[in-house]
């Protein structure tokens, strides 16, 4: 499910760049195009709980990195030219007001932010238009101090990400040659160790860019030459490192270069793919330039790469250029554009409601497995509504002695057609069939949500139509609900009827009648069923008095007999036959 997170004032345009695992959500917004190059005023946001809260940033292009539980957000105000290159310097916005990070060098770009306070940080060189040259990596504690950390050889290195727990840091490391890259590794610092990583094949650089708490990495392998800012030769695919190895995930169908941005502790994988050739901005292009139309937000899980756009179950209009970021929840932050405008989006992923089974309201073992009209059915799956609700029709919920069709924000559809209800839970609604063919199938389907903007689906169910599906409902164990008719008192095992009794079983699905049910409505009065009919109980027939709707419900049908004599003893099978169509086999009444 997919959330616009809206704009700053006069600053239309918005960029999502990093999301906490209890559902912050950091980025900028600025005047036009949604780039830092175009040096237009920037502020940065935080948006949580949902509220979008300008952190007030100086006029400086401003972009934060990492945000966390608490709502304290890092990033880096950018100052581009260039002609003489970037410079950048880092911020903490904490408490409500944006402070100095204490510990963080100067010229450093923060990346991530722990709920302790931690953040991965990288130092470049002023005037450079690179993370990896002349750069040095940093471990800041939440204590204000920056440890150093030392690459292999060089020393140059650069730091990208953070693991949620704090353990582990994500970055790769340079060796220089005359002042030009000899070579560019991804690494891992793991209590202060580092750790080179592989290369992958057909590629001559790598770097991690993000990393879990079980140090399982995602990043980019890629190709480029660096003495130019583009470089038409250039290509860059998203990468895990996992167990001292390296997969290449590839690209989207069509597509030429893709990046991984973060990886959660599940090791679910977002970024983006594109068609386009990278610049020298590489994995940072989402985070730093105008959202590309060329681009899509990706989504690497269980060994494949999904197109997000693809997976949207609403938000129509939306094209997600870019994700960023990935929680433990599966949430993802990110850009795209809606209405020719670029905005940061959130994903939450969510379960669609499901239909596992359609049988009659009777609940017999073994189920009616058809439906007629005027007829109570029940739907078992899930996701049909909150665990928490369960929720039966009242008196209030009627209109004219009519069910509503909408209960709870629940709606059950036959066909075309919303049908009445009377009663919703997560797992299981139980609803009135309306004017139905005699014969065929007819779709079923639960709508959630109903008649809301985030109202979803469950595929059709097919269920078999009838013009009888009769059935009794049921007491105890097989015993059917039967009463007496003198006084209403139920007929049990400790109270079995006995013969010359009078009584009142109840069931549906028995048929049209005379005068006809007004389906999906209270019956207003006593109305015969028209199929033929007979009653047996045990080995005898029955005498009834009246089969046929029960006043003031819907759906729901009785039938009044007398017990027949020479009835054994103990439970005695019940039967209702109409037109030939029986019910199921293991209804009892318990006769003395």
């Amino acid at each position: 499910m997919i959330q616009d997170l809206g704009s700053l004032p006069d600053m239309p345009a918005c960029t999502g760049t990093a999301i906490s695992q209890s559902g912050n959500v950091a980025g900028y917004c600025s005047v036009a195009g949604g780039s830092v190059f175009l040096e237009t005023p920037t502020h940065g946001f935080l948006y949580s709980k949902g509220t979008l809260t300008d952190i007030k940033t100086s006029s400086k292009p401003t972009v934060p990195t990492g945000v966390n539980d608490s709502g304290s957000v890092v990033g880096a105000y950018v100052n581009i030219n260039l002609a003489k290159g970037i410079a950048v310097s880092p911020f903490l916005f904490q408490n409500g007001a944006i402070q100095p990070f204490a510990g963080a060098p100067n010229n450093a770009a923060p990346f991530g932010l722990t709920n302790a306070g931690q953040s991965a940080a990288t130092q470049i060189l002023e005037g450079g238009y690179n993370f990896f040259a002349a750069s040095e990596a940093f471990l800041i504690t939440g204590q204000g101090n920056a440890t150093p950390l030392v690459a292999m050889q060089s020393g140059q290195s650069t730091a990208f990400g953070i693991s949620p727990s704090g353990d582990w840091v994500a970055g790769a490391f340079a060796s220089i040659i005359a002042k030009q890259l000899a070579s560019l590794k991804a690494g891992l610092w793991h209590a202060g160790v580092f750790q080179a990583l592989p290369l992958a094949s057909n590629f001559n650089y790598a770097s991690a860019t993000a990393v879990n708490d079980a140090g399982t990495a995602a990043g980019i392998a890629f190709t480029f030459d660096f003495a130019a800012l583009q470089d038409p030769h250039a290509a860059m695919h998203a990468v895990i490192f996992s167990n001292g190895g390296v997969t290449d995930l590839g690209t989207l169908s069509a597509d030429r270069n893709s990046a991984a941005a973060a990886i959660n502790n599940s090791g679910t994988v977002v970024g983006f793919s594109t068609t386009q050739t990278p610049d020298i901005t590489l994995f940072e292009a989402p985070v730093l330039e105008t959202a590309s139309a060329l681009s899509k937000a990706i989504v690497y899980t269980n060994g494949t790469m999904y197109d997000l756009n693809r997976l949207l179950i609403n938000g129509s209009g939306w094209q997600l250029n870019s994700a960023t970021g990935i929680n433990d929840a599966g949430q993802i932050v990110g850009t795209g554009t809606i209405n020719q405008q670029q905005h940061a989006f959130l994903l939450t992923p969510i379960v669609l409601p499901q239909i596992s089974a359609v049988v009659g309201g009777g609940l017999h073992t073994p189920p009616v497995n058809a439906i007629s009209d005027d007829a109570l059915f029940t739907i078992f799956g899930t996701g049909f509504t909150d665990p928490s609700v369960m929720r039966n029709v009242t008196g209030s919920d009627l209109t004219n002695n009519a069910l509503p069709t909408n209960l709870a924000n629940v709606c059950v559809q036959g066909g075309n057609a919303e049908w009445g209800i009377i009663y919703v839970s997560a797992t299981q609604i139980n609803a009135v069939a309306h004017p139905l063919t005699t014969s065929g199938n007819v779709p079923i389907t639960v709508v959630t949500n109903c008649g809301q903007p985030n109202a979803l689906s469950t595929a059709a169910f097919n269920v078999a139509a009838a013009a009888e599906t009769p059935q009794f409902f049921f007491g105890l164990a097989n015993d059917i609900a039967v009463n007496q008719a003198s006084d209403g008192a139920p007929v049990t095992s400790d109270h079995p009827a006995h013969a010359g009794d009078i009584l009142t079983a109840y069931g549906t699905g028995w048929g049209t009648t005379m005068p006809a049910a007004v389906v999906g409505s209270l019956a207003a009065g006593a109305a015969d069923i028209t199929g033929k009919y007979t009653l047996t109980i045990g080995d005898k027939t029955a005498d009834v008095s009246y089969a046929g709707l029960s006043p003031t419900y819907a759906g729901l049908y009785q039938i009044n007999f007398t017990v027949p004599a020479g009835l054994t003893a103990g439970d005695q099978p019940i039967v209702l036959t109409i037109n030939g169509v029986p019910t199921p086999t293991g209804a009892m009444i318990p006769v003395q």
